[in-house]
């Protein structure tokens, strides 16, 4: 991990803390330097804390080996559940970061574009190609992410029954996946044919 990818991390979790005592809206770039005990200048081009967030869970997606031996429903199931664990390291910030968009219709258009390519990046994590059929791709396990997110906010405890459950329900058909993107014609018009679907979704 290079020095400012450790830096975003920090401050990643810093703008999660702060979120647990004021609303999301109203962390800055002062009070976020405030509460890392650091200049204000250290933080000139930091992304968004938005973008900041969704890299720290995404990097989390990666601490870990991926069992090739395993199906691709296991191996997305491991990756995905790193990213839940993350977020329950910062339960309340977390869920106040989600409460920042779930309820405007525009900031959660953006979200779902960030959900999409965190997908992305899971899939690519569990050994996925990078084809033309990344992205419908992507855009399916965007849905089942958001559905395990909904199921972890209603967790009681910390044994993540409902986030599993949901996830494990949604990935099952998943090892599916693969045979069904794959059977495109690849004829005179084929290709064509895929890349529209692709765009299309």
């Amino acid at each position: 991990m290079t020095q400012e990818t450790a830096f975003h991390d920090d401050a990643a979790k810093a703008v999660l803390s702060l979120a647990e005592e004021m609303a999301f809206s109203d962390i800055t770039l002062p009070k976020l330097a405030a509460h890392l005990d650091r200049p204000v200048g250290d933080f000139l081009n930091l992304p968004s804390f938005n973008t900041l967030i969704v890299d720290y869970l995404d990097r989390t997606c990666a601490s870990e080996p991926v069992d090739e031996t395993e199906s691709l429903r296991e191996r997305l199931f491991d990756i995905a559940m790193l990213r839940f664990e993350a977020m329950e390291d910062h339960r309340d910030g977390a869920m106040a970061w989600q409460d920042s968009w779930l309820m405007h219709p525009l900031k959660r258009v953006e979200a779902a574009k960030r959900r999409v390519k965190s997908a992305r990046w899971i899939l690519a994590l569990a050994g996925e190609k990078q084809d033309i059929f990344l992205r419908p791709k992507s855009v399916v396990l965007s849905g089942i992410l958001f559905r395990a997110e909904q199921a972890w906010r209603k967790e009681e405890g910390e044994d993540f029954t409902r986030t599993m459950a949901q996830l494990d329900r949604d990935l099952r058909d998943i090892d599916g996946w693969a045979e069904r993107f794959s059977s495109f014609s690849f004829g005179p018009f084929g290709k064509k044919k895929a890349a529209d679907f692709s765009a299309a979704v």
